[in-house]
């Protein structure tokens, strides 16, 4: 019997033994990093550039534009290409001088005040012979006028400025002419500064020009006196 309790403690102490081997081995698996790849995941953070490391290639400038590319695109709508002929420069401004004679007339027909018909009088007498002058350059330079697209665009805006000039009467009607007479020789003005003066080849077209730029200038001065009376009232 001794001998066989002794067998069997032998037994059980091996087993114990075995099973403290295989715990400890389980345990240092878990405990250990896994070595294996894990999944790559795409990294969503900007990248940093460290101090010494090269930067990436800039990204390429926008072709740059020829000057004259720059200056036509600037060119505000109705004017013409950068280039501009004096047959055009010559047609747009006889365009403009023929269209505020039309109104005059118009208005001198039409006007409630005498102050208002005195003004149009004024404007028939001075675009007379504002065309008059432009008209001799052509023929002594051999300048054949020439109508672009400003020139197409302020007649038909004319016509319609005339259509509803026609349907008012008294002093709603003298209002109105001044107005467009204000706005209009200041466009004109503008046009002789901005864009004829400068682009004029010709020395005869640049002098007529220059003499009936004042012309203009007091239009408008006696315009906006006019106005003010009108608002007056």
């Amino acid at each position: 019997m001794a001998m066989k309790r002794l067998l069997l403690i032998a037994v059980a102490a091996s087993l114990v033994g075995a099973c403290h081997w295989h715990s400890r081995e389980w345990l240092a698996k878990q405990a250990a990093p896994d070595k294996s790849p894990s999944k790559v995941v795409p990294d969503t953070q900007p990248v940093v550039r460290q101090e010494g490391e090269p930067a990436s290639k800039p990204a390429a400038a926008p072709p740059k534009l020829h000057a004259w590319s720059r200056a036509s695109a600037a060119e505000p709508m109705g004017r013409s290409s950068f280039f501009t002929s004096d047959g055009r420069m010559i047609g747009r401004y006889l365009m403009s001088n023929d269209v505020d004679l039309s109104f005059a007339k118009i208005a001198y027909a039409s006007a409630a005040s005498e102050e208002v018909k005195a003004f149009a009088l004024r404007m028939l007498t001075d675009h007379t012979q504002i065309i008059a002058s432009i008209r001799a350059v052509a023929s002594d330079k051999d300048i054949t006028p020439a109508e672009d697209d400003a020139a197409r665009d302020l007649r038909d805006l004319s016509t319609l400025q005339r259509d509803s000039l026609r349907l008012l009467t008294g002093r709603a009607f003298d209002s109105a002419y001044v107005v467009m007479e204000l706005d209009r020789h200041q466009a004109i003005l503008s046009m002789i500064d901005d864009v004829l003066l400068p682009r004029a080849r010709s020395s005869e077209v640049r002098e007529m020009l220059a003499s009936s730029r004042p012309i203009i200038a007091a239009h408008i001065a006696h315009a906006e006196q006019l106005q003010a009376a009108l608002d007056k009232r």
